[in-house]
């Protein structure tokens, strides 16, 4: 079922562009950026003890966000690899809605990388799960 392994990767490559695109955006930031950044170091909050700046929290999340998203598609390519093929469609169907909400969310709040990405993850795993599938199981010949 290769639209499986399409979907998760589109989780991986949501995620390692995010994540590489915010690091480049902070590193050379653009002159409104600047302005804004600054606004946030200059606010700082305290939670639970730790004192942390808008700035910090914000990229902080943004990152954790980022490697998030990689590990779901990373976890995905090894649900693929260990279910049966007779019962990935379940898996398929999971992926599906993962993928659902994340485009809903990336079509509402985000520019059009993450909104094409999810778009194709969504294509990906509706055509594993309802797509026209394959139920045999590899055969296995023993060699002696």
């Amino acid at each position: 079922m290769p639209g499986f392994r399409v979907g998760a990767w589109c989780w991986i490559a949501t995620g390692t562009g995010h994540t590489l695109g915010d690091l480049v955006l902070r590193v050379f930031p653009m002159d409104g950026d600047k302005a804004i950044d600054a606004a946030m170091r200059a606010h700082p909050f305290e939670l639970f003890g730790l004192h942390r700046s808008y700035y910090q929290v914000t990229m902080g999340f943004s990152l954790v966000m980022g490697v998030c998203l990689v590990f779901v598609g990373v976890l995905l390519l090894h649900i693929h690899r260990i279910t049966p093929r007779r019962s990935l469609r379940r898996a398929a169907v999971l992926g599906l809605g993962m993928s659902a909400v994340a485009l809903t969310l990336s079509a509402l709040f985000e520019p059009p990388p993450p909104i094409v990405l999810f778009s194709a993850a969504c294509v990906a795993f509706a055509l594993s799960a309802y797509g026209r599938r394959d139920t045999s199981e590899p055969v296995v010949r023993k060699v002696t």
